[in-house]
């Protein structure tokens, strides 16, 4: 028995989400309604039970594909591709780990895609749930990169030690230049907007941002209605000013880095060491089990080799046994419309497209990729 719950019903989504014991902040329906007029999609939640009352649920955009710039308009066939949510991960939610219910959930799954006219199907797989296992035999699976988490179960003291020499110098350099670190949560969040939308923009700026990561106030805002008693602003001040800042979100035992920015004037303070150090140690005297990170810029490159990059290096460095590795799942679930849409687009951009992408018929139609999936990092 399967139901496919629209954005629409927030209370259900949560009424379903709710008879989970695992929680985590990527299934929360305002974290998919954020992203709604973003990504040009409609995010559903995808909710399985089967005769023994085990549960699994998905969540998913679906995103209409006559609207692609090569797609005759006209058509009277209504199609349909769907992915994981914008900058978050995904993947089955399930209590216990059984391929059984997995393999059950699929086949309700993969017939719902075929009666709803969907085409192809992108995961980003939770890289804390590894929820990509039992699946290697309903699609494909890719290794992408590797991401980073801060265990917050063990004491403070360990903490600090598993920090690399650079990491401790840097704390300790914050704290001898009297930096202050600052949590802001639910109505507080509000009074630093202005100060923390003015420096991510510059953030952006520093290192060429492309126009997707510039987030309005809007969309702060928005963040912070949805966020009720699940987000915070931690902020590192100098003489009463933010130098450095980090939106996080929390649910279950997780706390997940969302956004960033940084003064690159004060740098050499050690803000940024200092910020992530703080965040761990409110994660961890707030009850959570840890702290993720995600990963860097680069991802698998061809021949299986990965580059670590400063981005990766400088998460890598809080915890070096904190390494997680991060899958990405592809489906074509009617392969040949899948062929007719990358047909179409080679006629309309008279070139093939990157091999890289996935769906082939997105590229240039700002999508997702193995490369440049995610904001997380």
């Amino acid at each position: 028995m399967y139901e496919v719950i629209s954005h629409c019903n927030k209370s259900k989504w949560q009424d379903k989400l709710n008879q989970f014991i695992k929680k985590d902040i990527y299934y929360n329906h305002s974290f998919s309604t954020l992203y709604k007029n973003i990504e040009n999609g409609d995010p559903y939640l995808f909710y399985f039970e089967n005769e023994h009352g085990k549960k699994i649920c998905y969540v998913f955009f679906k995103r209409k594909l006559n609207i692609l710039p090569f797609k005759n308009n006209t058509s009277t066939c209504k199609l349909y591709d769907i992915t994981t949510p914008p900058f978050g991960y995904g993947g089955p939610l399930f209590d216990r780990e059984d391929a059984d219910l997995v393999n059950q959930f699929r086949k309700a799954f993969n017939q719902y895609c075929l009666e709803e006219n969907i085409i192809s199907e992108f995961i980003k797989f939770h890289p804390l749930l590894q929820n990509h296992r039992y699946m290697e035999n309903l699609m494909e699976i890719s290794y992408d990169r590797e991401t980073i988490f801060i265990d917050l179960t063990i004491p403070e003291k360990r903490i600090f030690e598993q920090y690399h020499k650079n990491h401790k110098r840097n704390i300790k350099k914050a704290i001898k230049n009297q930096l202050i670190f600052k949590v802001f949560k639910n109505e507080k969040m509000y009074d630093q907007l202005h100060e923390f939308t003015k420096l991510y923009k510059a953030t952006m700026d520093k290192v060429n941002a492309s126009q997707k990561s510039y987030y309005s106030m809007d969309y702060f805002k928005k963040l912070i209605r949805g966020f009720t008693n699940k987000a915070i602003i931690g902020a590192v001040l100098h003489e009463e000013k933010m130098i450095s800042a980090a939106i996080c979100m929390y649910e279950g035992t997780t706390l997940h880095y969302h956004l960033g920015c940084s003064d690159k004037q004060f740098l050499n303070l050690g803000s940024n060491t200092f910020l992530f150090h703080n965040l761990s140690l409110w994660g961890r005297s707030n009850g959570l089990d840890a702290f993720y990170l995600g990963g860097g810029h680069s991802a698998l490159h061809n021949g299986g080799t990965i580059e670590r990059d400063s981005l990766f290096q400088f998460k890598y460095r809080f915890n070096q046994h904190g390494v997680l590795k991060f899958y990405i799942g592809r489906k074509i679930h009617n392969p040949i419309q899948y062929e007719l849409l990358v047909n179409q687009w080679e006629n309309y951009y008279s070139e093939k497209p990157n091999p890289n992408f996935f769906p082939l018929y997105r590229n240039k139609c700002n999508v997702y990729n193995s490369s440049n999936h995610t904001k997380l990092g």
